[in-house]
């Protein structure tokens, strides 16, 4: 990062090193409360944060629903699970997902929000890959399933820290913004999970 930042409090003239705010720098002057700093750098940056943000957001959503759509439809394609198997199936990706979100919520701001939404993103092409062999066999043992079913959760915990952390880049009073834009993220998943991987 450059050394050229200069430090003022914020309204005051605050002069901050430009260069922080391309594409993979580190941001260290954040103030979109400062109506000026906001017109000027701030709406830009957190516009372009909500538009990388939002398609990840998708694709996390859709990981972690689509395992419930194939729990449902496991025994039309040759799988013996018993009852018991095909609800503990259904079940595990909100487990898996609720629990690692209390990890999700920190590693975010400790690693860099921008890096870890790319790297958890692209994380969540395995468990699609495996499901899509893994169907394809119905002698697929009940172990794999299960471990296919938790990494899907992922998804889930990659989808609810991500989307509690979406609207820290806008001001107070536009953080309705990137959240409506979330919900229409969601509402597009959720009729994508209409057609099935079978």
């Amino acid at each position: 990062m450059s050394s050229a930042k200069q430090q003022a409090s914020p309204g005051v003239g605050v002069l901050a090193d430009p260069a922080q705010y391309r594409p993979g720098r580190t941001i260290t002057d954040w103030t979109p409360e400062d109506p000026s700093s906001w017109r000027s750098t701030g709406k830009r940056v957190a516009t372009r944060n909500l538009w990388i943000a939002v398609p990840a957001l998708l694709v996390a959503f859709v990981v972690w629903q689509v395992w419930s759509i194939t729990a449902t439809s496991l025994k039309d394609v040759g799988f013996g699970f018993s009852q018991s198997q095909l609800f503990w199936l259904t079940a595990v990706p909100g487990i898996a997902g609720g629990t690692a979100r209390i990890f999700y919520t920190f590693l975010g701001p400790m690693i860099g929000q921008r890096r870890f939404t790319a790297i958890s993103t692209v994380v969540l092409i395995v468990p699609l890959l495996w499901l899509g062999f893994a169907v394809q066999n119905p002698d697929t043992p009940y172990g794999t399933m299960i471990a296919i079913a938790a990494l899907c959760g992922i998804g889930g915990a990659n989808f609810s820290s991500s989307l509690a952390n979406i609207g820290f880049f806008y001001p107070k009073r536009e953080r309705t913004r990137p959240a409506s834009t979330a919900a229409w993220a969601t509402w597009a998943s959720r009729w994508s999970s209409s057609s099935r991987p079978f």
